[in-house]
């Protein structure tokens, strides 16, 4: 239901929150995190599936990784798994 969506949601976003290099995680829709970040994406990533793993409903949802301050990455769209 949509009550246990939200709160697996916020545990999400709370647990990537206290991550070394990552420094705002949070939900622009129901479907996309958004991940800001300081470290390399091959760094976070395992962090990032580690957590949406723990919850099948959301397994498959988009990860926007923003790029790095002070660099020129493009935004990046991701998931840790597919349908």
């Amino acid at each position: 239901d949509a009550a246990t969506e939200a709160r697996y949601q916020a545990e999400i976003a709370r647990a990537l929150n206290n991550v070394p290099g990552i420094t705002r995680a949070y939900w622009l829709t129901r479907a996309t995190l958004v991940v800001e970040r300081t470290a390399t994406d091959k760094i976070i990533w395992p962090f990032i599936c580690g957590e949406l793993e723990r919850y099948p409903s959301l397994r498959t949802v988009r990860v926007q990784l923003n790029p790095r301050p002070g660099t020129d990455e493009p935004v990046r769209w991701r998931q840790c798994r597919t349908m």
